[in-house]
């Protein structure tokens, strides 16, 4: 039997939604458009697009219609985008009009219309495009409505004609529009690219990703691209809020509670900014000229799933995802005991902080919370910012100034995970020259353990220095006696090795063991991801006094990772044929070596241990 999908539950709803209201049989198709009467009263799409790029649709999603006003919070963007704020608000004003969309709605002093979304408003609008670029206005239109709609869109011919025709009012409104000097050249052009947007052919499908378009501030989810800016969408968007279902708006405004637009041809398209778009098409319209499947369909998820702007739920403290002392995490630098000593008790010095979520406003307040409740004995800040979606320009300036005001006091601030958001980029960042940043958490960890090291270890005695042949107090040599650790020097040989050689690699013979005597050396792994890509991970460092490739060497089996030196350094080796030879002439260095490494391994899994369970909890 073939493998069937799993239910979706945001699919079964849908379904449910359409089921539900196809059998409604309120409202008539609109009919002063004569090619809109053509309509067939029985179709009915719905269709979510989602911020990750998700499609969930059924019904009559494919089957194209025309935009109508849907096109008006768009042009009026386009018209934003192309000349600016206040050119713009010199000609359209943003107040609801509590009329209908073909209200001769005007300022009664400047003639200006009362906002973008009512024919007059949106005549304007096109007025503004058309005189910034008469030649070519409507070939912009088309290319800017593809890269709303991720795909090419054409006009209905026979719609626009139809509408040209038929459009005395709109005509009118043109001309009075010219009479206030709100379209400063003949007003023909500017109407024939209206008539020319309003019959944009689309699909409730087309429609759902241009909401998400401008759920994602601008951004399409499906194809990257950014036909708006954050700050053009925010305006439609609160355009659309109070204006986009004409007299119906604050009714609308009041029981759904979502942004949307309406158009005479059955369509609708709502918009939860930041999560998800939702588009219908049923041609039957009400009394406001609003689709009666549309409205229902977004006033039953409104109120059935929470989508309401105005009714979300509070989330306390969402911005901490963990917050710990350093002595519950440390880095896969393995240390000396010598080291370890020294960073016992300053451990708690570090504190670790990891963020999650927008670091907007209300996400900075939380995080500036938690860092001004950090003791005067923190030294050391590791914020990782592995789990922040986005930290807005509008408001990362605040995190800069907490940053800087932390490290004015004396804590080192280490970011981690960084590398998505702008934060160590920006020009006008103080903090930018101020902290280091690290691609990874444990290279911060690392680094971390390293100013401690800096601050607290004792400075080598005067004249202090090793022998050139002398293991010295090789720390997993520690419990070999002198006598036994010169013996095995004396089968051991001296190996270099610059930053960046390969010193074992996966699949070698396990017939070598490595004493590291100066430099560092990670354990380095491919592991492949969700993405389906293979990535480099660190499993380990070692430094001075510590072993690598024991493993291999005491079961006489393949190396199962690449080891590599990241500083240059040397390493005292011990060969097989050598070891074989000592398990002959001195069995008991051999005995007491083996002791060692079994002790080093059991420390090493112990503490693999702790680092395996921390992962599942970061």
């Amino acid at each position: 039997m073939p493998d069937q999908p799993h239910p979706n539950v945001i699919q079964e709803l849908l379904g449910e939604l359409h089921a539900s209201f196809a059998a409604l049989r309120e409202g008539r198709v609109a009919d002063y458009i004569p090619e809109l009467a053509k309509a067939c009263p029985d179709d009915f799409g719905i269709v979510i697009a989602t911020s990750g790029g998700r499609i969930y649709e059924i019904g009559d999603t494919r089957k194209e219609f025309t935009i109508q006003s849907i096109s008006k919070p768009f042009i009026y963007a386009l018209a934003l985008k192309m000349l600016s704020f206040d050119v713009m608000a010199s000609k359209i004003d943003v107040e609801p009009s509590g009329e209908a969309f073909n209200a001769i709605s005007l300022d009664p002093d400047s003639g200006k219309p009362r906002n973008p979304m009512i024919n007059a408003g949106a005549i304007a609008a096109s007025a503004q495009i058309c005189d910034a670029d008469p030649a070519g206005a409507v070939h912009l239109l088309l290319e800017y409505f593809a890269e709303l709609a991720g795909r090419p869109l054409t006009i209905n011919e026979a719609v626009y004609r139809s509408e040209k025709e038929t459009g005395h009012r709109n005509r009118a409104i043109g001309h009075l529009l010219r009479n206030f000097n709100i379209i400063e050249s003949d007003p023909e052009p500017a109407l024939d690219l209206y008539f020319r947007q309003c019959a944009i052919s689309v699909t409730c499908r087309d429609l759902a990703v241009m909401a998400a378009t401008l759920a994602c501030q601008g951004r399409n989810p499906f194809t990257g691209g950014q036909p708006l800016s954050p700050d053009i969408t925010g305006r439609v968007l609160a355009l659309m809020g109070t204006c986009g279902m004409y007299d119906f708006a604050g009714q609308w405004l009041h029981d759904v509670g979502i942004p949307a637009k309406s158009g005479v041809a059955g369509g609708v398209l709502a918009v939860i900014p930041g999560r998800l778009g939702i588009a219908t098409y049923s041609p039957p319209l009400d009394g406001f000229g609003n689709s009666v499947r549309g409205v229902a369909v977004c006033r039953q998820l409104s109120a059935g799933v929470g989508l309401s702007l105005f009714n979300q739920y509070y989330q306390a403290d969402a911005t901490i995802r963990r917050s710990y002392q350093g002595s519950q995490r440390k880095s896969r630098r393995w240390r000396s005991e010598r080291e370890l000593a020294v960073l016992a008790p300053h451990r708690d010095e570090v504190r670790i902080i990891h963020a999650q979520g927008v670091l907007d406003f209300g996400g900075i307040e939380q995080l500036a919370a938690e860092l001004v409740l950090l003791s005067g004995a923190v030294r050391i800040l590791i914020l990782d910012l592995a789990h922040v979606t986005e930290c807005p320009m509008e408001s990362s300036g605040l995190l800069d100034r907490q940053l800087c005001a932390l490290e004015d006091q004396g804590v080192e601030i280490l970011l981690s995970r960084a590398g998505r958001l702008p934060l160590v980029s920006r020009a006008d960042w103080s903090i930018t020259d101020r902290i280091d940043a690290y691609e990874h958490l444990d290279s911060a960890l690392e680094a971390a353990e390293e100013l401690l090291l800096s601050w607290y270890a004792p400075a080598a005695e005067p004249g202090a220095s090793e022998a050139p042949d002398a293991l010295g107090d090789q720390g997993v040599l520690a419990p070999l006696s002198e006598a036994q650790r010169r013996i095995l020097v004396d089968r051991m040989s001296r190996r270099s090795f610059a930053a960046g050689d390969v010193v074992i690699r996966r699949g070698d013979p396990g017939d070598e063991l490595f004493l590291v005597r100066s430099g560092t050396f990670d354990i380095a792994l491919d592991i492949r991801s969700g993405d389906g890509l293979s990535h480099s991970t660190r499993l380990a460092t070692f430094g001075p006094g510590l072993c690598f490739g024991e493993i291999g060497f005491v079961a006489q089996t393949p190396r199962t990772a690449d080891i590599i030196a990241t500083r240059p350094g040397e390493c005292w080796v011990l060969h097989r044929n050598a070891f074989d030879d000592l398990s002959a002439s001195h069995p008991d260095v051999v005995i007491a070596l083996l002791k060692a490494l079994t002790c080093d391994i059991g420390a090493k899994l112990s503490q693999t241990s702790v680092q395996l369970t921390l992962m599942e909890h970061y």
